[in-house]
C-alpha cells in the first residue's frame, strides 16, 4: 500500500502526456533522441550509468519489472513460488521468448547472467550476499536459494539501474568478468549498430514476444511502435533543446532548468518534468587518498551552503529543494530527518578547525565532475568556492561523462567526484549507501543494517533500520549530499505514449 502512495504522489509533480488527447497507436518512424553524451559502455551488468539503462532498457529485460506502484511485477517470468519459511524462490519462466539472435530463452541463460550480475553489479552484490545456490532443474524453471528470507530479493530483481538482466548463456561465459561484447537481450527493440559521436541505433525485434496482460508501470504488454531508435550524442544543452525545437529531435534529455518558461512557450513542444529526479552529490573516497580522514569528510560536509549551490545547478527555485533525507519526500515511509542538523552545515569555523586537526596543509583534492551533466559541474564550482573560503585546495578536473564513469573505478586517481542518485523504491538495494560502489563507503554497523533490512519484513522495522542507516551516512560522511532535483526534458507534440518518467521507457510509443 505505500508503494501506492508514494507514486501517487511522484505523479502529481509529473507532466504525464505531451497531449492531452492520444490517437490510435501507429506503427513506423524513426525516433531520435539527444541525449547528454556517449555512454561508458552497453553492458548493464557493469555500470550504474543512467544513460546506460536508458539505452539499454529498450533491449534488455529481467524477470521482474515495476508495476505502476513501483512494486515487482512479472515480465520474463510466468509464475514464482516461495517455499522453506521463505528461503527458497521457484521461477517458471515464459515459454517461447526469443533472444534477438533467435535462440530460445531457457533457465541455462538465466543462471548464467544471474550468477555474472550477483558478481559484477552493484545491487547484484548486495542481494548475492545472501544467495545460497541457484539451480535450474528443467529448461523453464530456476531455483535461487537464500541464506536467510529476504523481503526485498524481488525489488532487487526488478531494479533496472545496473539491473539484472538476461542475455545468452554463451555470451555471459565468453565475456567472463570482461564486457560483454554482443548486444542481445529479449526487449522489444534490437541493437543495430553503435556509431560513436553518431549514434546508437536500434531496431523494432519482429520476434519480440510480448506479455499478454495490459500495460501497468513498466510492464505488461510492450508494443515496439517505432522502426527504429536513434540515441545521438549532443553533449551541448543549447544545442539539444534547439534540435527538439526545430524538429530534429523528437526529445531532449537534460534541459537547463532556467529554459523552462521558454520552452512553454515553443511551438510544438512540451516540457516533461521528472519530480523528483535525483539527489546531488559529492562521492568521497574512502578507500585510498585524503578523504580516507575522517576529518577531512567532516570538514567538507561542515563548510558547504546547500542553497547557492543548487541554485547554481538548477536556476530555478521550482526545479530544486534543500532537504538532508536520503529518501525523498515523495517516499513518506522512508523519508527520514535523523542527524538532518549534519546537513547544510554553513559553519567555516567547524571546517576550518576539522581541516586543522587533521593536519591538512593544502594537498589538492583531485575532484572529477562533467559538463554533459551541468548541474554536475556547476554545483561542483560553487562548492568548489567555499571549500577553498576554508583552506581546501580543489583541482577540479572536467572531463566528459563517459571518462567521468571509467575514472571512478580506480581509487587511486581521484578523491571526489560528481554524480546524483536517482529515485529508487527499495532502500536495502540504495546506490547512495552501499559499500561496493565507487567511493567504496564500507562502514561495519551500516552495512549490518542494510543486510538486516534486506531480510525484514515489517514495515515499521525496515523504516528504523533505515534511520540507522542515515545516522551513521552524516556522522561518517559516507557521501555529501547537496539536494533534490528535478529534472526538465523536451519533448516533440507529435510523441505520443509517453510516460514521463526517469527512466525512459520507449515501448508503447508512437509517432503521429
Amino acid at each position: 500500500m505505500f508503494a501506492a502512495i508514494l507514486v501517487a504522489l511522484v505523479l502529481l509533480g509529473a507532466v504525464v502526456s505531451p497531449v492531452a488527447a492520444q490517437e490510435q497507436p501507429k506503427m513506423g518512424g524513426v525516433f531520435k533522441a539527444a541525449m547528454i553524451g556517449e555512454p561508458p559502455t552497453l553492458d548493464l551488468h557493469t555500470t550504474t550509468a543512467v544513460i546506460v539503462q536508458h539505452i539499454t532498457w529498450q533491449m534488455y529485460e529481467g524477470l521482474f519489472t515495476y508495476d505502476k506502484n513501483y512494486g515487482p511485477l512479472p515480465l520474463l517470468v510466468e509464475s514464482h513460488a516461495v517455499t522453506d519459511k521463505g528461503r527458497t524462490y521457484t521461477f517458471k519462466l515464459r515459454r517461447g521468448v526469443k533472444f534477438h539472435n533467435g535462440k530460445e530463452l531457457t533457465s541455462a541463460d538465466v543462471v548464467a547472467s544471474l550468477k555474472r550480475w550477483g558478481k559484477l553489479a552493484t545491487p547484484g552484490k548486495a542481494v548475492w550476499r545472501n544467495v545460497e545456490a541457484i539451480e535450474a532443474p528443467d529448461p523453464l524453471t530456476v531455483v535461487l536459494y537464500l541464506k536467510e528470507p529476504s523481503a526485498a530479493l524481488l525489488m532487487g530483481l526488478a531494479r533496472p539501474n545496473n539491473g539484472a538482466v538476461i542475455f545468452p548463456k554463451e555470451i555471459v561465459d565468453a565475456a567472463g568478468d570482461n564486457q560483454i561484447k554482443e548486444y542481445i537481450g529479449t526487449g522489444p527493440y534490437r541493437f543495430v549498430e553503435h556509431r560513436p559521436d553518431r549514434h546508437i541505433k536500434l531496431a523494432r525485434f519482429k520476434d519480440y514476444s510480448a506479455r499478454s496482460e495490459a500495460p501497468e508501470g513498466f510492464g505488461g504488454k510492450r508494443t515496439a511502435y517505432l522502426d527504429e531508435i536513434l540515441f545521438i550524442p549532443v553533449p551541448d544543452v543549447a544545442v539539444r533543446l534547439a534540435g527538439v525545437e526545430t524538429g530534429e529531435y523528437h526529445y531532449g534529455q537534460q534541459i537547463q532548468q532556467d529554459q523552462y518558461d521558454r520552452l512553454k512557450t515553443m511551438s510544438g513542444v512540451v516540457p516533461s518534468i521528472i519530480r523528483p529526479a535525483n539527489w546531488s552529490t559529492a562521492v568521497l573516497n574512502h578507500k585510498q587518498g585524503l578523504m580516507t580522514d575522517k576529518r577531512i569528510r567532516q570538514a567538507f560536509q561542515a563548510a558547504l551552503d546547500m542553497e547557492p549551490i543548487m541554485a547554481a545547478g538548477f536556476g530555478n527555485k521550482a526545479f530544486y529543494r534543500i532537504d538532508a533525507s536520503l529518501m525523498f519526500p515523495e517516499q513518506p515511509q522512508w523519508y527520514s530527518k535523523t542527524n538532518a542538523e549534519y546537513y547544510n552545515q554553513r559553519n567555516p569555523a567547524k571546517a576550518k578547525k576539522l581541516l586543522a586537526d587533521a593536519g591538512y596543509t593544502g594537498q589538492p583534492v583531485r575532484w572529477i565532475t562533467t559538463k554533459e551533466y551541468q548541474w554536475m559541474y556547476k554545483n561542483a564550482l560553487v562548492a568548489r568556492q567555499q571549500l577553498e573560503a576554508v583552506g581546501f585546495k580543489i583541482d577540479l578536473q572536467v572531463v566528459d561523462w563517459a571518462t567521468l564513469v571509467q575514472r571512478r573505478n580506480k581509487p587511486e586517481v581521484w578523491d571526489v567526484f560528481s554524480t546524483g542518485f536517482t529515485f529508487n523504491p527499495e532502500p536495502a538495494y540504495n546506490t547512495a549507501t552501499l559499500c561496493n560502489w565507487p567511493g567504496w563507503w564500507c562502514h561495519e554497523d551500516k552495512d549490518q543494517w542494510m543486510d538486516a533490512m534486506a531480510r525484514e519484513g515489517d514495515p515499521k522495522k525496515r523504516k528504523a533500520m533505515w534511520d540507522k542507516v542515515q545516522q551513521i551516512f552524516y556522522e561518517d560522511v559516507g557521501r555529501v549530499k547537496f539536494g533534490d532535483s528535478f529534472s526538465l526534458e523536451a519533448l516533440r507534440n507529435n510523441v505520443q505514449g509517453w510516460q514521463s518518467k526517469g527512466e525512459l521507457p520507449l515501448w508503447n510509443v508512437w509517432l503521429e
